[in-house]
């Protein structure tokens, strides 16, 4: 039901603009460590994506995962690598490219030099906890229907934290 939810919130964002977001530059850094200015603006971002609800976060991430421009700046200079079942905990592991797609409005877990129809679609996950909203994943096989049959292959998840009046990618946990 959600995965239908951001279907349709993707289809609205999107149908009406038209055009992409302007590339842009990468992030500068601020005198406040571990803070990011972002190089694009809110003008990039869709209306209330920057909002700190559920739906603020849905248009947000609808925006990044389209744009990777504007997911560059929207993500801390060095996305932290933590382990999935002790977050607290980071690890040490090469860092793997932004994994969350969409194709023909399904959300598809990305492969880079995979062809794009035989992406595995993924089954989201949204937990809010104060400035935080952690976003799981886990590659997954749906009906015709859209309604889960069952998941397969080890969960991953992203972090962002409410900064500066927005979202940021702040952590990959897997």
């Amino acid at each position: 039901m959600r995965q239908r939810r951001l279907t349709t919130a993707l289809l609205v964002l999107l149908l009406p603009g038209g055009k992409p977001a302007a590339a842009a530059p990468a992030p500068t850094a601020m005198a406040a460590p571990g803070l990011v200015r972002p190089a694009a603006t809110r003008a990039d971002l869709p209306s209330g994506a920057c909002d700190k609800t559920e739906d603020g976060f849905t248009a947000f991430l609808n925006a990044i995962v389209t744009d990777p421009a504007l997911r560059a700046a929207y993500s801390a200079p060095q996305i932290a690598e933590r382990d999935l079942n002790d977050p607290a905990r980071p690890v040490a592991r090469p860092i793997e490219p932004f994994r969350l797609t969409l194709i023909d409005y399904m959300w598809s877990y990305d492969e880079p030099g995979r062809d794009p129809g035989k992406l595995a679609r993924v089954e989201l996950s949204f937990t809010l906890d104060g400035d935080r909203m952690r976003l799981g994943l886990v590659r997954a096989k749906f009906s015709p229907e859209g309604n889960l049959i069952r998941t397969f292959g080890p969960p991953e998840a992203y972090v962002f934290e409410h900064r500066q009046g927005c979202w940021r990618l702040v952590e990959h946990l897997r």
